[in-house]
């Protein structure tokens, strides 16, 4: 059998290179890992501001609520719908209240008109 002997000096060499290579490769884990390690917290407050935007911390159950803005927001609704009605029926009553007082203009000036002929003619 034949063993392979390495001169000192080559061993020496083949063992400081060894532990450089095993030093670099021990660097770069460590790197890697640092790197993952930031990279997981960050994505930890990531996902506790997803759950905190998220989470029900209300006693009542959002359908619910929602039907309950829904049905207040009908009423709403309905009252605008009263006070449309209402100003519709306030613009027609204020149209006749108009033609009303130019019907009674109208005939106060025909009478001014007969008084002022009637007038006219008794002081000539």
């Amino acid at each position: 059998m034949m063993t392979l002997a390495l001169e000192p000096t080559v061993q020496v060499a083949a063992v400081t290179a060894g532990g450089t290579i095993l030093v670099t490769l021990i660097g770069i884990g460590a790197e890697f890992l640092r790197r993952q390690t930031r990279a997981i917290n960050e994505m930890r407050e990531h996902t506790q501001e997803a759950r905190d935007q998220v989470a029900n911390t209300h006693t009542t159950n959002l359908r619910d609520d929602l039907d309950s803005v829904m049905f207040r927001i009908d009423r709403v609704l309905a009252g605008q719908e009263r006070h449309d009605d209402a100003l519709r029926q306030q613009g027609a009553e204020i149209a006749g209240l108009r033609s009303d007082i130019a019907h009674e203009r109208r005939e106060r000036l025909a009478v001014a008109e007969r008084l002022d002929d009637h007038m006219a003619s008794t002081n000539a």
